[in-house]
């Protein structure tokens, strides 16, 4: 994602693969809360409250476009708003800085459709209001397969999306690389690494050899680590990010419109040198638009990711994908 400022132009909403930008939404919010409660009692001068320690989230989208054509904002909302303990959770996908690959976005399975409203207006076609109550965590991550048209197999990997140039990561400043094989690399703040992680150092100086590049780290202390490089001379500076993560994720899958494919099975694959990709999550087969999965995967993510999308017959597709790390 391109750092600074971002406009409506380049927001997007999926719902249970139901394309909600194309209803022309008015306004979007995203509100993280965090639930607290009164904790004040008989002899305090001031009222007092207290963080509970979870979280929640709460969505709301506002002045879109009523529109009762099959597969457009009735169909998605109208029959979504629970009416049992028992109702199927909704599958939602957003961004707010644009839809190109490694554009940042946010998916979130658990959302209930609590309020769903018709307004009508003089001198104003009617529009619909939903808000979504959100069971479980909202997954922040990166667009592997931007919402878009395709008619034969595909896939992302000629421009997958690289870990290191997450700007979620923590840079970590180097201090110096040790005489020593293994050499000992000493931080300047703790680097929160695991043993046996990779991680990527560029920017070190004075090493005999250089030592930018990728290693796989071996954890001494929270400030230190060896990477296995015969090092001669000691080198100074530079920074790490790490090179891979540990704790699995979410894929999300929405697909709004499928035609005459009789099959269709979306994976996300990655690779650790962007040569050799290998399956990581692998949607179900379907071409009942529209339609949304979300699928976890845990252990080891490689550094690049990608999205491949195989399909079955002669028809077109349109797909969104999109993977949040753990």
């Amino acid at each position: 994602m391109t750092a600074g400022r971002h406009g409506s132009a380049e927001f997007f909403l999926l719902v249970d693969g139901y394309n909600l930008t194309a209803a022309k939404v008015e306004s979007f919010a995203d509100a993280a809360i965090a639930p607290n409660i009164e904790s004040w009692g008989l002899g305090d001068d001031w009222k007092e409250r207290s963080p509970l320690g979870v979280r929640e989230a709460e969505l709301t989208a506002e002045g879109t476009f009523f529109d009762t054509n099959a597969g457009n904002s009735h169909d998605a909302l109208s029959g979504s708003v629970p009416s049992s303990p028992q109702a199927v959770q909704r599958i939602v996908s957003f961004g707010k800085s644009g839809e190109a690959i490694g554009d940042e976005f946010v998916g979130v399975e658990g959302a209930y459709t609590h309020r769903y409203e018709v307004i009508t207006k003089n001198e104003d076609l009617q529009r619909a209001n939903a808000a979504y109550s959100v069971s479980g965590q909202r997954d922040e991550g990166h667009i592997l397969q931007p919402l878009a048209a395709q008619t034969a197999d595909w896939n992302t990997e000629a421009t997958p999306v690289d870990y290191t140039a997450d700007r979620g990561q923590q840079v970590v400043p180097i201090d110096t690389s040790s005489v020593a094989n293994p050499s000992v690399i000493t931080t300047t703040v703790p680097h929160g690494l695991t043993n046996g992680q990779k991680v990527l150092i560029a920017g070190h100086s004075g090493s005999t050899p250089s030592i930018n590049g990728e290693h796989v780290a071996t954890v001494l202390t929270t400030t230190t680590f060896t990477i296995p490089v015969d090092v001669t001379v000691g080198g100074t500076g530079g920074t790490l990010v790490q090179a891979n993560s540990l704790n699995g994720g979410a894929g999300y899958l929405q697909v709004p419109s499928v035609t005459d494919f009789t099959n269709f099975v979306g994976k996300i694959r990655d690779s650790d040198d962007d040569i050799t990709y290998a399956d990581l999550i692998t949607f179900a087969d379907n071409v009942s638009a529209p339609f949304a999965e979300r699928k976890t995967v845990s252990g080891v993510v490689e550094r690049y990711t990608a999205f491949d999308g195989d399909t079955t017959g002669a028809g077109s597709i349109t797909a969104f994908c999109g993977l949040a790390r753990g």
